[in-house]
């Protein structure tokens, strides 16, 4: 009985490799044939899942199939040391890396550095914005203290003048000014001093003696007030009626 060549491979991570591929181009196709639904991750589609198991079983059983035909660095399918099909019971996950793209990472770097650059500037108007902002806070402040003095200043000012002027234009003239008679040097000194009471008494003897009598004490003082006043009383009945006897000729 003839024997076939076997396809040799090197390390176990090619066969690796071939399975990974076909498992990850099975899932390919799946999507495309199947597409998985928006609510899979609730509840899966049974279909999509029965067609993955059957797909899944298939390339197993191919694979399995083969090893009879493959050799990995000398080592065949009866050995314990051959990788299939304990190491494919679930498929691989491959990390593709993509192609290092220079303007890329130029443009990245670029952002990085700008980045660092608005940091810096929040970082220093954190610092000298509150400061900035209470200079100006204290500079508008002054400014309207300054404001409200000069306006009071003004004010004033404008009162004094406006006081002048009508104290100027209200002059009293001399005409009007009265000066009361105090009497003798000894009358204008009790004034002075405050004995209004003795004032009073002159005064009253004055009256008395321009009615013609003259005042005494106590008693007779009280009784001779009457009896002046009683006089003046007649001379000023007399007069009225001779007042009337003229105006009687002179009709």
């Amino acid at each position: 009985m003839a024997h076939h060549r076997r396809i040799e491979l090197q390390s176990p991570a090619d066969f690796t490799y071939l399975y990974a591929n076909t498992v990850a181009l099975s899932r390919r196709q799946l999507d495309l044939h199947i597409p998985p639904s928006a609510t899979e991750k609730e509840a899966p589609d049974p279909m999509r899942e029965r067609v993955r198991e059957l797909v899944d079983e298939y390339i197993h059983k191919t694979f399995d199939s083969a090893s009879a035909s493959i050799s990995i660095n000398g080592i065949d399918s009866t050995s314990p040391q051959f990788p299939f099909p304990a190491a494919f019971t679930e498929p691989v996950e491959q990390v593709e890396y993509e192609a290092y793209d220079s303007e890329l990472a130029a443009r990245v770097t670029s952002l990085y550095a700008q980045l660092e650059s608005l940091n810096t500037t929040v970082a220093q108007h954190r610092r000298d914005a509150p400061r900035r902002a209470a200079k100006e806070y204290a500079a508008q402040l002054k400014k309207m203290i300054q404001e409200d003095e000069d306006y009071e200043a003004q004010m004033s000012e404008s009162m004094e003048r406006d006081g002048k002027e009508g104290s100027e234009g209200t002059a009293v003239d001399p005409a009007w000014n009265l000066e009361a008679a105090l009497g003798t040097e000894e009358e204008k000194e009790r004034w002075g001093s405050g004995d209004i009471a003795g004032v009073y008494e002159d005064t009253l003897r004055m009256l008395l003696r321009l009615q013609g009598e003259d005042a005494v004490e106590g008693e007779d003082a009280v009784e001779g007030e009457g009896e002046a006043l009683a006089t003046t009383v007649g001379k000023a009945e007399r007069a009225g009626r001779a007042a009337e006897v003229v105006e009687n000729m002179m009709k």
